[in-house]
């Protein structure tokens, strides 16, 4: 059976087994290989069946460090399985070997019909997130050759029967330390007989002196995989059927090779040809229409997004939170931001302390009354202008999940409308100095007639 190789897929039943048969892909991984980039959508997730998977988190400098390591045990790609579509780590094959792949997509409708498969990945998410968590803190509280010993005990855990395959710049790097550490405790540890280390050759020699070298973080994780292990033998039925379009063509063509031969009248099989004939015809003027009017609306969603994009006017959508979701480009010069960082902080931050507390407020009244709304507020000052007066005209979303704001610079507006009842007032001040003057500075002005 394909993917015995694997703990999870090996411990599916034999329907559940089958339904995924067609969708695995066996797939040769060779140690180096990036199969997934933090912060891009997961595609395919892996069982592996002799290689290892590291699991690194990666610096803005290019430094990483291995956060857990995967082998025939699990799988490579978690974030589908917690439901969310984005990879949060690096993918990177540690060891050469073998792996089935499967398309995500398909994973996540699996997950989302129950059964073993689902029961066996969240467990073994569980799992990942203790061996997490435990070699965080061996990395910050235990010395560097109990931390050597604990990699290596994990990495012979997924290959018992070869010679481990690691240069010391490489094992340098999952362990986020200097290559001068690591070469100083390979160095003791095959001086006291328990490793042999030549030209990036590793062979473990005494096991169990090995183990006594660790820290006790190798038996915890050990621990935590034998205990989802052991969860595996629990009976999860099979409640769905999802049919694969090739076996679905192989059941349907056996089925009509089943069906009795009747004698064909010619004039009713010229009728069917002919009705077919037409049928088929109506259909391709249908898919012409179709792509025209994909087109058409192509057409007019880049017009739309030049308008949005190009307008003069800054325009908003944001979240309940007042989180930016999408902003034009006259929105990003008025914030002074890169529209690429919108999502770093949340509009609030860019405005006076003073309307940040008013602003929350006028947002969520927007999104929870469903209601438009306008407000005046002042933003904060930037390298690049003084703090400006905004006014904003905001309305909710069919959901009423976002507030969809409109924002105009008033500032100079208000600086004239200052400017100017400054100078009525030096006016009636100049009128109240003349001989008679105070009462004409007391008369309203006269309606225009």
């Amino acid at each position: 059976m394909p993917g015995v190789g694997n703990f999870i897929l090996a411990s599916l039943s034999v329907i559940e087994h089958a339904q995924l048969l067609n969708d695995l892909e066996h797939v040769a991984l060779q140690a180096g290989d990036v199969l997934q980039n933090a912060g891009e959508l997961q595609y395919s997730i892996y069982f592996p069946t002799s290689c290892i998977i590291s699991l690194l988190s990666t610096t803005c400098d290019g430094e990483s460090t291995e956060l857990a390591m995967v082998g025939n045990e699990g799988l490579g790609g978690i974030s589908p399985v917690l439901g969310d579509p984005v990879a949060h780590h690096q993918l990177v094959v540690q060891s050469a070997g073998h792996a089935y792949r499967l398309e995500a997509g398909i994973m996540q409708w699996e997950l989302a019909q129950g059964g073993r498969l689902q029961n066996l990945a969240l467990r073994y998410a569980s799992a990942l997130l203790a061996q997490i968590g435990q070699n965080l803190i061996c990395a910050n509280h235990h010395t560097m050759e109990q931390r050597l010993c604990r990699w290596l005990l994990l990495c012979q855990d997924r290959q018992p029967d070869r010679v481990i395959s690691m240069t010391q710049d490489r094992l340098a790097g999952l362990l986020g330390v200097r290559r001068e550490m690591v070469a100083i405790g390979a160095g003791r540890l095959q001086a006291a007989g328990l490793i042999a280390y030549h030209r990036g050759k590793i062979r473990l020699v005494d096991r169990a002196a090995l183990e006594a070298a660790a820290c006790e973080c190798h038996t915890i994780i050990t621990a935590e995989y034998a205990r989802y292990s052991r969860g595996a033998t629990e009976n999860n039925p099979l409640s769905h059927f999802r049919s694969h379009r090739a076996s679905l063509r192989q059941s349907a063509l056996a089925r009509w090779r089943e069906l009795p031969v009747v004698a064909e009248d010619p004039a009713e099989s010229a009728h069917m040809r002919h009705e077919l004939e037409i049928s088929k015809i109506e259909l391709e003027i249908s898919n012409e229409a179709l792509h025209e009017a994909i087109a058409v609306a192509e057409t007019l969603s880049e017009r739309y997004a030049d308008i949005y994009d190009f307008a003069p006017v800054a325009y908003f959508t944001l979240d309940a939170a007042c989180g930016i979701l999408d902003l034009n480009l006259a929105g990003a010069i008025l914030l002074g931001l890169k529209r690429s960082q919108k999502s770093r902080q949340g509009f609030a931050s860019y405005l006076a302390k003073e309307s940040r507390e008013s602003f929350r407020r006028f947002v969520s009244l927007v999104v929870h009354e469903k209601t438009r709304q306008g407000c005046e507020i002042v933003l904060a000052a930037t390298p690049m202008r003084q703090a400006a007066t905004v006014r904003i005209e905001a309305v909710p979303d069919e959901d009423g999940k976002e507030c969809r704001m409109v924002v105009l610079d008033i500032t100079e507006q208000r600086a004239l409308l200052q400017a100017l009842e400054h100078s009525e007032i030096r006016l009636r001040r100049f009128i109240e100095t003349l001989p008679g003057g105070q009462g004409l500075a007391n008369r309203p002005p006269e309606k225009a007639r």
